[in-house]
């Protein structure tokens, strides 16, 4: 089970966006493709631990597209839109590349996917913050 969460965080996480000159230009969506694990109040194995990191992944993911859409939409032209979504892809270029790094220390072992899984949420909750100084500075023109 967790060699499926690691497999599938590593191999599901995409952005969509059409931004090719003649698709129409959307807001980028951060999709993660993970089995839905519960979290209990008090997590304590491994199993509790991805599905407790899981569910923060996908709420930060949730939370990151509703901000972007709202992002997209105070962008005034096409090409900063253009290079919003750009920028959007290379963030999770990074996200996927740091934090494979970072739980590469534990390849092979029981930590790794918990270790992958936990970075990934606070990568999110890092870029949610980013996201929200944007959205602030762009609100205010």
């Amino acid at each position: 089970m967790r060699f499926a969460l690691a497999l599938a965080l590593a191999v599901g996480l995409v952005i969509s966006s059409a931004a090719t000159a003649s698709a129409p230009l959307q807001p980028p969506v951060v999709h993660t493709a993970l089995t839905s694990l519960p979290c209990p109040k008090h997590p304590t194995t491994t199993v509790e631990l991805e599905g407790c990191a899981g569910q923060a992944i996908l709420a930060t993911n949730r939370a990151i597209n509703a901000r972007a859409k709202a992002i997209f939409g105070l962008l005034r032209t096409r090409s900063a839109r253009v290079a919003f979504v750009s920028s959007e892809r290379a963030w999770l270029r990074f996200r996927k590349g740091s934090c494979t790094t970072q739980a590469s220390f534990y390849d092979g072992g029981s930590a790794q996917p918990v270790v992958y899984a936990n970075c990934l949420a606070a990568r999110n909750r890092t870029h949610l913050r980013d996201l929200a100084e944007l959205e602030t500075t762009l609100g205010q023109h």
